[in-house]
């Protein structure tokens, strides 16, 4: 992996339960480094509006972050369409990749 040069900002989604009622809500999130490459670009109908959907690959040295989160890069934000994968890159760091895409 390259050095990570995009910065992006990772939420986390939390839940609590008080009376029976569920209360979701975003952390502050926390900003790191990564490495953001666009995979696909889609432009579909959908109730007759065209309708842009990207997915992009998102590579950063891993952290302890869960599945239940979105990824704020620029002006976008993702959601991930795959869990977390870990791999060893060149230099034995461990690297996270996740999959992610706009939301329609």
């Amino acid at each position: 992996m390259r050095w990570p040069s995009q910065i992006i900002a990772i939420y986390e989604l939390s839940s609590s339960v008080s009376s029976g009622d569920v209360t979701e809500s975003w952390d502050s999130g926390t900003t790191v480094r990564a490495m953001v490459e666009q995979i696909d670009g889609t432009r579909y109908l959908k109730d007759q509006e065209l309708i842009d959907k990207s997915v992009y690959k998102i590579s950063r040295v891993f952290g302890d972050f869960s599945n239940n989160i979105k990824i704020v890069y620029g002006s976008l934000t993702l959601y991930p369409i795959r869990p977390w994968t870990r791999n060893s890159g060149r230099s034995l760091i461990n690297e996270g990749t996740i999959i992610a895409a706009t939301k329609s």
